[in-house]
């Protein structure tokens, strides 16, 4: 029993050594030649932590963003996001390597996406700024800011990414890079809380996703609207988008709030339910786009076939409001009260973008991501689900993708190569005939199937054109014909068809 007590001990005094250790490795570290910094988080993702001093007389703050696991060839950055929470927004802090060698420190405001982090003055005041490198891994930047007016609180975003010459390259999106944002108070010591669940993956073009689902959860990002607060949001699979909403069980309607980001003043966006079908055909849809006055409209659109306009019109249920706003310079959010169709509380839904002509919405792309934009949604208990591969469409394409490689891509062309090469060989005779007549056949089935079922895509997909593939499958299948039809002569030819003995 004493060696059990005595065991017990020495684990306790091993745990407390552990989570020691564990804390040195923010609280307890030392920056050379600098003030102690009294404050500090281990940001949970991409090896970094932040330390600072809070000065509530002047609202400024001493931090150094420190950056593990890193090389010369690499960049690092924090931010500070006053109007968003997500990186469209962020005033960063950045550092990396230039031409000379030496470690350059500087500002960027980020305003999209496709960043390559220029330098900029950002939206607060910078009084100081530097950078270091120390034990050949480590990245810190030093900075002190003046906090915008009105809050201590914050979202932060971190990043790091590799150097091509002197410019940024766009650091890897999936993982903890798309993890790696949360919010900090500085007057409370309160850092990174990071969301409860993760943003959903991006599937890859041409890859097949896994749904994804939420069971009535809030998976979004924190977002704070105007004079609006939503119980319920599921953060949409792709796209970039989420939608947000109140149901009213009393009488059957739903206040939505539908956020799309990454967008520009030459975008539309709509989002719909269908309360018929499991697509585009038969949405009822939410649009926004900028008209030729330069405000936002927001209006309601049927859509009845592929190839629509987005023409405005009444839906086939009632809603009572719709209004837009673009927010941030990159988000456009569609507000509306809809009374949903009697009978239930869980529908399809649809969500795209794409450009505007002058003032004429123009088709979206019909790749990616834009034809995994469906899922469902119940407002009523917050599940939702979306990001599947495009159900049964998705496999008629996978199927009619596979039947053709099978009959021109490999059958024909094998059948072509034994009529070249075997029929030289005396004692192949006339099995290489056989041979060769097997495989063009069963090809040239197999391209009938093939075809039939790219007709059947064709059909169910009227407005969308992929003319490039059409030709080269027309021209196909009628040389595959030709070709049948000639093994009708040569096995005449063979067996002397018409000649008398």
């Amino acid at each position: 029993m004493g060696n059990f007590i005595k065991s017990l001990f020495f684990f306790f005094l091993f745990l407390c050594f552990i989570a020691s250790s564990y804390a040195q490795n923010c609280s307890s570290y030392t920056f050379n030649n600098r003030n102690r910094l009294t404050n500090c988080n281990n940001l949970p993702v991409l090896n970094a932590s932040i330390h600072w001093n809070y000065h509530p007389s002047n609202r400024t703050v001493d931090i150094a963003y420190r950056h593990t696991a890193m090389t010369r060839s690499n960049w690092v950055a924090w931010a500070l996001n006053p109007t968003g929470q997500r990186m469209v927004g962020a005033q960063a802090l950045v550092a990396f390597f230039n031409s000379s060698g030496a470690l350059h420190a500087y500002t960027s405001p980020i305003a999209a996406y496709g960043t390559s982090l220029q330098e900029g003055p950002l939206s607060f005041e910078v009084p100081s700024i530097g950078a270091e490198f120390t034990n050949n891994q480590i990245m810190t930047i030093y900075a002190t800011i003046q906090l915008p007016e009105g809050s201590t609180r914050f979202t932060q975003v971190w990043q790091h990414g590799d150097m091509s010459g002197t410019t940024p390259q766009i650091h890897l999106t999936d993982g903890d890079h798309v993890m790696s944002f949360g919010s900090i108070d500085f007057a409370t010591a309160d850092a990174a809380s990071q969301p409860s669940t993760p943003p959903p993956p991006t599937p890859t073009t041409g890859g097949t996703a896994p749904p994804t689902t939420t069971t009535g959860e809030n998976n979004c990002p924190p977002y704070t609207f105007s004079n609006r607060v939503y119980r319920d949001c599921s953060s949409l699979p792709v796209l970039n988008s989420f939608l947000h909403w109140n149901y009213h069980q009393d009488n059957g309607t739903v206040d939505i709030a539908y956020r799309h980001t990454g967008m520009t003043r030459s975008n539309w966006v709509a989002w719909s339910l269908n309360p018929t079908g499991q697509g585009m055909v038969g949405a009822q849809a939410l649009v926004a786009l900028f008209n030729s006055s330069g405000a936002l409209h927001a209006y309601t659109s049927p859509i009845t076939a592929y190839g629509t306009s987005l023409q405005e019109g009444p839906l086939s249920f009632e809603v009572p409001s719709i209004g837009a706003e673009f927010a941030n310079n990159d988000q456009m959010i569609i507000y509306a009260t809809i009374a949903l169709p009697r009978g239930s509380t869980s529908f399809a839904q649809v969500w795209q973008h794409g450009d505007v002509t002058g003032t004429t919405p123009q088709i979206h792309p019909t790749n990616g991501d834009h034809v995994r934009s469906l899922g469902t949604i119940d407002f009523a208990t917050g599940a939702s689900s979306g990001g599947a591969s495009g159900g049964s469409r998705q496999r008629k394409r996978n199927v009619h993708g596979v039947l053709n490689v099978v009959s021109w891509g490999i059958l024909m062309p094998l059948g072509a190569m034994v009529a070249r090469y075997m029929k030289v060989f005396k004692s192949a005779n006339p099995a290489w005939f056989y041979l060769h007549v097997a495989c063009q056949c069963s090809a040239y089935i197999v391209g009938v199937a093939g075809w039939g079922t790219g007709l059947k895509l064709g059909s169910d997909s009227a407005g969308v054109e992929h003319n490039t593939h059409r030709n080269i499958g027309i021209t196909l299948f009628a040389l595959g014909t030709l070709q049948v039809r000639k093994l009708k002569l040569s096995h005449c030819k063979m067996n002397e068809c018409g000649t008398s003995n």
